[in-house]
Protein backbone atom coordinates (compact mmCIF):
# COMPACT_ATOMS: atom_id res chain seq x y z
CA UNK A 1 0.00 0.00 0.00
CA UNK A 2 2.60 2.28 0.89
CA UNK A 3 4.26 1.29 -2.32
CA UNK A 4 1.02 1.98 -4.18
CA UNK A 5 1.19 5.48 -2.55
CA UNK A 6 4.88 6.78 -3.35
CA UNK A 7 4.17 5.42 -6.96
CA UNK A 8 1.30 7.63 -7.25
CA UNK A 9 2.90 10.48 -5.56
CA UNK A 10 5.49 10.79 -8.29
CA UNK A 11 3.15 9.99 -11.13
CA UNK A 12 1.26 13.14 -10.02
CA UNK A 13 4.90 15.34 -9.66
CA UNK A 14 5.97 14.37 -12.72
CA UNK A 15 2.55 15.61 -14.69
CA UNK A 16 3.18 18.91 -12.43
CA UNK A 17 6.86 19.02 -13.85
CA UNK A 18 5.45 18.67 -17.55
CA UNK A 19 3.13 21.26 -17.28
CA UNK A 20 5.38 23.84 -15.65
CA UNK A 21 7.98 23.21 -17.82
CA UNK A 22 8.37 20.62 -20.06
CA UNK A 23 8.04 22.48 -23.05
CA UNK A 24 11.55 24.02 -22.70
CA UNK A 25 13.10 20.76 -23.01
CA UNK A 26 12.35 21.26 -27.21
CA UNK A 27 11.51 24.40 -27.90
CA UNK A 28 9.95 24.94 -30.89
CA UNK A 29 11.67 27.53 -32.28
CA UNK A 30 15.00 25.94 -32.08
CA UNK A 31 15.14 25.51 -35.52
CA UNK A 32 14.84 29.20 -36.75
CA UNK A 33 16.52 30.84 -34.15
CA UNK A 34 19.42 28.32 -35.25
CA UNK A 35 19.42 29.25 -38.33
CA UNK A 36 19.30 33.01 -38.04
CA UNK A 37 22.37 32.38 -35.73
CA UNK A 38 24.28 30.27 -38.79
CA UNK A 39 23.07 32.58 -41.31
CA UNK A 40 25.91 34.19 -43.22
CA UNK A 41 25.83 38.50 -42.61
CA UNK A 42 25.02 40.10 -45.93
CA UNK A 43 28.49 41.29 -47.76
CA UNK A 44 29.40 44.96 -48.11
CA UNK A 45 32.17 46.67 -50.54
CA UNK A 46 34.48 48.07 -48.20
CA UNK A 47 34.51 51.99 -48.12
CA UNK A 48 36.32 53.66 -51.43
CA UNK A 49 36.26 50.41 -53.22
CA UNK A 50 36.23 50.97 -57.08
CA UNK A 51 34.51 49.06 -59.49
CA UNK A 52 36.69 47.23 -62.35
CA UNK A 53 37.27 49.29 -65.08
CA UNK A 54 35.22 48.07 -67.92
CA UNK A 55 38.87 48.52 -70.13
CA UNK A 56 42.06 47.97 -68.89
CA UNK A 57 43.87 49.99 -71.11
CA UNK A 58 43.57 53.72 -71.41
CA UNK A 59 45.01 56.74 -73.88
CA UNK A 60 44.98 60.07 -72.00
CA UNK A 61 46.39 63.37 -73.26
CA UNK A 62 47.32 66.63 -72.08
CA UNK A 63 46.83 69.88 -74.13
CA UNK A 64 49.09 72.22 -71.93
CA UNK A 65 52.20 69.87 -71.43
CA UNK A 66 54.74 71.23 -68.20
CA UNK A 67 52.28 72.26 -66.37
CA UNK A 68 50.93 71.60 -62.72
CA UNK A 69 47.20 72.19 -64.07
CA UNK A 70 47.22 69.55 -65.80
CA UNK A 71 50.20 67.40 -64.05
CA UNK A 72 47.58 65.25 -62.16
CA UNK A 73 46.66 63.10 -64.69
CA UNK A 74 50.81 62.36 -65.55
CA UNK A 75 51.47 62.21 -61.90
CA UNK A 76 48.90 59.30 -61.69
CA UNK A 77 50.59 57.25 -63.98
CA UNK A 78 53.84 58.21 -62.43
CA UNK A 79 52.69 57.00 -59.04
CA UNK A 80 51.72 53.65 -60.35
CA UNK A 81 47.87 54.68 -59.37
CA UNK A 82 46.20 53.39 -62.52
CA UNK A 83 48.04 50.16 -62.50
CA UNK A 84 46.66 50.05 -57.99
CA UNK A 85 43.45 50.44 -59.01
CA UNK A 86 43.08 48.19 -62.30
CA UNK A 87 44.38 49.21 -65.73
CA UNK A 88 46.85 47.27 -67.38
CA UNK A 89 47.94 49.88 -69.39
CA UNK A 90 48.01 53.72 -69.29
CA UNK A 91 49.59 56.10 -72.19
CA UNK A 92 49.45 60.05 -71.49
CA UNK A 93 50.69 62.09 -74.36
CA UNK A 94 51.44 65.66 -74.73
CA UNK A 95 49.78 68.03 -77.04
CA UNK A 96 50.20 71.58 -77.99
CA UNK A 97 46.76 73.22 -77.21
CA UNK A 98 43.03 71.78 -77.40
CA UNK A 99 42.46 71.88 -80.63
CA UNK A 100 45.47 68.99 -81.56
CA UNK A 101 44.31 67.28 -78.24
CA UNK A 102 40.32 67.18 -79.56
CA UNK A 103 41.74 66.35 -83.19
CA UNK A 104 43.58 63.41 -81.61
CA UNK A 105 39.91 62.49 -79.31
CA UNK A 106 37.84 62.91 -82.40
CA UNK A 107 39.90 60.21 -84.43
CA UNK A 108 39.52 57.68 -81.54
CA UNK A 109 43.59 58.03 -80.72
CA UNK A 110 42.49 59.19 -77.30
CA UNK A 111 40.25 57.98 -75.19
CA UNK A 112 40.00 61.11 -72.69
CA UNK A 113 42.11 64.33 -72.51
CA UNK A 114 42.94 67.21 -70.15
CA UNK A 115 41.44 70.68 -71.37
CA UNK A 116 39.77 73.72 -71.18
CA UNK A 117 35.49 73.86 -70.56
CA UNK A 118 35.27 76.06 -73.42
CA UNK A 119 36.00 72.62 -76.10
CA UNK A 120 32.95 70.89 -73.84
CA UNK A 121 31.01 73.90 -74.57
CA UNK A 122 31.93 73.82 -78.03
CA UNK A 123 31.10 70.24 -78.76
CA UNK A 124 27.84 70.87 -77.38
CA UNK A 125 26.70 72.53 -80.32
CA UNK A 126 28.74 69.64 -82.70
CA UNK A 127 28.66 65.97 -83.92
CA UNK A 128 30.64 64.75 -81.36
CA UNK A 129 29.63 65.92 -77.89
CA UNK A 130 31.79 65.67 -74.81
CA UNK A 131 31.22 66.11 -71.16
CA UNK A 132 33.78 66.65 -68.60
CA UNK A 133 33.57 64.82 -65.25
CA UNK A 134 36.01 66.55 -63.17
CA UNK A 135 38.10 69.88 -62.71
CA UNK A 136 42.01 70.13 -61.90
CA UNK A 137 41.33 73.65 -61.74
CA UNK A 138 38.59 76.08 -62.18
CA UNK A 139 40.90 79.50 -60.89
CA UNK A 140 42.24 82.55 -62.56
CA UNK A 141 45.60 83.83 -61.32
CA UNK A 142 44.82 87.39 -62.93
CA UNK A 143 44.42 90.49 -61.44
CA UNK A 144 42.85 93.68 -62.46
CA UNK A 145 45.68 96.30 -62.17
CA UNK A 146 44.36 100.11 -62.64
CA UNK A 147 46.15 103.63 -62.78
CA UNK A 148 46.92 105.25 -59.27
CA UNK A 149 43.82 107.64 -60.53
CA UNK A 150 41.56 104.26 -60.41
CA UNK A 151 41.12 102.89 -56.66
CA UNK A 152 36.86 102.00 -56.59
CA UNK A 153 34.87 100.21 -58.73
CA UNK A 154 33.29 103.22 -59.35
CA UNK A 155 36.20 104.62 -60.86
CA UNK A 156 36.68 102.09 -63.35
CA UNK A 157 33.24 103.04 -65.27
CA UNK A 158 33.34 104.41 -68.60
CA UNK A 159 37.21 103.31 -68.72
CA UNK A 160 39.52 100.91 -70.86
CA UNK A 161 40.11 97.46 -69.82
CA UNK A 162 43.24 95.76 -71.39
CA UNK A 163 43.28 92.13 -72.84
CA UNK A 164 44.97 90.23 -75.34
CA UNK A 165 42.46 89.30 -77.54
CA UNK A 166 38.41 88.97 -77.54
CA UNK A 167 37.54 84.75 -77.21
CA UNK A 168 40.68 84.40 -75.28
CA UNK A 169 41.27 83.56 -71.61
CA UNK A 170 42.45 87.05 -70.69
CA UNK A 171 38.50 88.02 -72.12
CA UNK A 172 37.29 85.58 -69.53
CA UNK A 173 39.41 87.17 -66.90
CA UNK A 174 38.03 90.49 -67.65
CA UNK A 175 34.20 89.52 -67.17
CA UNK A 176 34.81 87.89 -64.24
CA UNK A 177 36.97 90.53 -62.89
CA UNK A 178 34.38 93.15 -63.61
CA UNK A 179 31.34 90.63 -62.38
CA UNK A 180 33.79 90.70 -59.13
CA UNK A 181 33.68 94.42 -58.73
CA UNK A 182 30.28 94.60 -59.24
CA UNK A 183 30.16 95.64 -62.59
CA UNK A 184 29.25 94.35 -66.56
CA UNK A 185 30.99 94.85 -69.92
CA UNK A 186 28.74 97.46 -70.23
CA UNK A 187 29.95 99.83 -67.68
CA UNK A 188 33.72 99.30 -69.25
CA UNK A 189 35.35 99.13 -72.53
CA UNK A 190 36.97 95.71 -73.23
CA UNK A 191 39.61 96.46 -75.68
CA UNK A 192 42.20 94.37 -77.61
CA UNK A 193 45.98 95.20 -76.88
CA UNK A 194 47.86 92.36 -77.36
CA UNK A 195 50.45 89.96 -75.01
CA UNK A 196 50.72 90.72 -71.12
CA UNK A 197 53.96 93.11 -71.45
CA UNK A 198 51.45 94.88 -74.53
CA UNK A 199 49.07 95.68 -71.51
CA UNK A 200 51.33 96.77 -69.00
CA UNK A 201 52.84 99.22 -71.06
CA UNK A 202 49.27 100.57 -72.11
CA UNK A 203 48.45 100.75 -68.93
CA UNK A 204 51.98 102.37 -67.60
CA UNK A 205 51.39 104.81 -70.67
CA UNK A 206 47.54 105.86 -69.42
CA UNK A 207 46.53 104.58 -72.92
CA UNK A 208 43.94 102.22 -70.74
CA UNK A 209 42.42 102.79 -67.21
CA UNK A 210 43.02 98.95 -66.37
CA UNK A 211 44.77 95.56 -67.79
CA UNK A 212 44.53 91.94 -66.52
CA UNK A 213 47.67 90.93 -65.37
CA UNK A 214 48.74 88.14 -64.03
CA UNK A 215 49.43 88.16 -60.31
CA UNK A 216 52.80 86.75 -60.76
CA UNK A 217 53.63 90.47 -61.38
CA UNK A 218 52.45 91.54 -58.41
CA UNK A 219 55.74 93.79 -56.77
CA UNK A 220 56.31 95.14 -60.29
CA UNK A 221 52.67 96.51 -60.82
CA UNK A 222 52.97 97.62 -57.00
CA UNK A 223 56.28 99.16 -57.95
CA UNK A 224 54.86 100.85 -60.91
CA UNK A 225 52.43 102.78 -58.30
CA UNK A 226 49.30 100.74 -59.73
CA UNK A 227 46.22 99.33 -57.65
CA UNK A 228 45.27 96.16 -57.46
CA UNK A 229 40.84 96.41 -57.61
CA UNK A 230 40.74 92.20 -57.77
CA UNK A 231 42.69 89.45 -57.20
CA UNK A 232 40.43 86.35 -59.26
CA UNK A 233 43.04 83.82 -57.60
CA UNK A 234 41.12 84.60 -53.93
CA UNK A 235 37.80 84.93 -54.99
CA UNK A 236 35.11 82.49 -55.55
CA UNK A 237 34.72 83.06 -59.23
CA UNK A 238 34.91 80.07 -61.29
CA UNK A 239 36.47 79.53 -64.75
CA UNK A 240 36.80 76.17 -66.70
CA UNK A 241 40.51 76.29 -66.46
CA UNK A 242 41.82 72.53 -66.64
CA UNK A 243 39.26 69.36 -66.53
CA UNK A 244 39.41 65.80 -67.53
CA UNK A 245 36.77 64.81 -70.41
CA UNK A 246 35.95 62.28 -72.87
CA UNK A 247 33.46 61.90 -75.64
CA UNK A 248 29.43 61.29 -74.17
CA UNK A 249 29.30 57.90 -76.10
CA UNK A 250 32.44 56.62 -74.24
CA UNK A 251 31.53 57.95 -70.70
CA UNK A 252 28.09 56.36 -71.52
CA UNK A 253 29.94 53.05 -72.63
CA UNK A 254 32.78 52.98 -69.94
CA UNK A 255 31.41 54.57 -66.70
CA UNK A 256 33.50 52.35 -64.98
CA UNK A 257 36.56 53.19 -66.81
CA UNK A 258 36.13 56.96 -66.23
CA UNK A 259 35.25 56.66 -62.58
CA UNK A 260 38.28 54.64 -61.75
CA UNK A 261 40.16 56.90 -64.30
CA UNK A 262 39.33 59.97 -62.17
CA UNK A 263 39.80 58.36 -58.81
CA UNK A 264 43.51 57.98 -59.22
CA UNK A 265 43.70 61.39 -60.90
CA UNK A 266 42.07 62.59 -58.01
CA UNK A 267 44.68 60.96 -55.68
CA UNK A 268 47.26 62.06 -57.23
CA UNK A 269 46.22 65.84 -57.48
CA UNK A 270 45.90 64.95 -53.65
CA UNK A 271 49.61 64.38 -53.32
CA UNK A 272 50.49 67.96 -54.62
CA UNK A 273 49.25 68.93 -51.06
CA UNK A 274 50.15 65.83 -49.18
CA UNK A 275 53.60 64.91 -50.47
CA UNK A 276 54.60 67.66 -52.47
CA UNK A 277 58.29 66.68 -52.60
CA UNK A 278 57.47 63.84 -54.02
CA UNK A 279 55.02 65.40 -56.73
CA UNK A 280 57.90 68.10 -57.50
CA UNK A 281 60.52 65.32 -58.22
CA UNK A 282 58.37 64.18 -60.41
CA UNK A 283 57.26 67.26 -62.01
CA UNK A 284 61.06 68.33 -62.85
CA UNK A 285 61.08 65.47 -64.53
CA UNK A 286 58.33 65.57 -66.37
CA UNK A 287 58.88 69.07 -67.37
CA UNK A 288 62.17 68.41 -67.83
CA UNK A 289 63.09 72.06 -65.01
CA UNK A 290 65.45 72.04 -62.11
CA UNK A 291 64.44 70.90 -58.68
CA UNK A 292 63.88 74.05 -57.30
CA UNK A 293 61.81 75.70 -59.95
CA UNK A 294 59.10 71.88 -59.95
CA UNK A 295 58.85 72.86 -56.21
CA UNK A 296 58.41 76.26 -56.68
CA UNK A 297 55.72 75.65 -59.81
CA UNK A 298 53.58 72.80 -57.26
CA UNK A 299 53.67 74.78 -54.02
CA UNK A 300 52.59 77.81 -56.72
CA UNK A 301 49.94 75.56 -57.64
CA UNK A 302 48.12 74.98 -54.16
CA UNK A 303 46.75 78.61 -54.81
CA UNK A 304 45.35 78.02 -57.64
CA UNK A 305 44.66 74.17 -58.30
CA UNK A 306 41.49 71.58 -56.89
CA UNK A 307 42.21 69.63 -54.15
CA UNK A 308 38.46 67.83 -54.62
CA UNK A 309 38.56 68.55 -58.23
CA UNK A 310 35.20 69.46 -58.17
CA UNK A 311 33.46 72.41 -59.79
CA UNK A 312 29.73 73.59 -60.98
CA UNK A 313 27.90 75.01 -64.14
CA UNK A 314 29.33 78.80 -63.00
CA UNK A 315 32.78 77.37 -64.52
CA UNK A 316 31.10 76.97 -67.43
CA UNK A 317 29.16 80.66 -67.63
CA UNK A 318 32.06 83.19 -68.48
CA UNK A 319 33.68 80.43 -70.70
CA UNK A 320 30.33 80.28 -72.69
CA UNK A 321 30.10 84.14 -73.23
CA UNK A 322 33.45 84.48 -74.34
CA UNK A 323 32.97 81.90 -77.31
CA UNK A 324 29.98 83.18 -78.03
CA UNK A 325 31.85 86.23 -79.34
CA UNK A 326 33.69 84.49 -81.92
CA UNK A 327 30.76 81.40 -82.07
CA UNK A 328 27.37 83.04 -82.22
CA UNK A 329 25.81 79.30 -82.29
CA UNK A 330 27.28 78.75 -78.89
CA UNK A 331 25.38 81.19 -76.93
CA UNK A 332 22.41 79.11 -77.15
CA UNK A 333 24.21 75.87 -76.08
CA UNK A 334 22.87 73.98 -73.58
CA UNK A 335 25.81 74.05 -70.43
CA UNK A 336 24.08 71.29 -68.81
CA UNK A 337 24.87 68.67 -71.57
CA UNK A 338 28.79 69.73 -71.31
CA UNK A 339 29.66 68.11 -67.94
CA UNK A 340 28.62 65.21 -65.67
CA UNK A 341 29.28 65.66 -61.98
CA UNK A 342 28.06 62.33 -61.13
CA UNK A 343 31.26 60.99 -61.58
CA UNK A 344 32.79 62.74 -58.63
CA UNK A 345 29.46 62.63 -56.50
CA UNK A 346 29.59 58.98 -56.92
CA UNK A 347 33.47 58.68 -55.45
CA UNK A 348 32.14 60.52 -52.28
CA UNK A 349 28.92 58.36 -51.72
CA UNK A 350 31.25 55.09 -52.12
CA UNK A 351 33.19 56.83 -49.50
CA UNK A 352 37.08 57.25 -51.80
CA UNK A 353 37.21 60.93 -51.12
CA UNK A 354 37.55 59.44 -46.75
CA UNK A 355 40.04 56.75 -47.89
CA UNK A 356 42.35 58.98 -49.53
CA UNK A 357 42.15 62.23 -47.19
CA UNK A 358 40.51 64.31 -49.89
CA UNK A 359 38.28 67.61 -49.61
CA UNK A 360 35.05 67.47 -50.33
CA UNK A 361 34.46 71.15 -51.33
Amino acid sequence: MDRMRLFGALVVLGLIAAACGGTTTTPTSAPATQAAATQAPAKTAPAGELPKPEITTLRIGISTPNEPVQFAQKLADSLGLYQKYGFTSVTVTGFEGDGKALSALVANQLDMFVGGASTTISSVVSDTPLKLVSMNSTVLTDGLWCTSAIRTPADVKGKAVAISTFGGTSHGSALLMLQGIGLTDKDATIQQVGNQGTRIAALRGGSVGCAVVDMSQEKAMKDAGMNLLIDLSKSKLQWGRSGFQAKADFLAKNPNTVLVAVAATLEAQNSMWTDAATAAKHFAAFAQIKDDAAAAAIKDFHSYGSRSMRFTEDAFKAPKQVLAVANPAVANADLSKAYDLSVLKKLEEIGFYKKIGAPTE
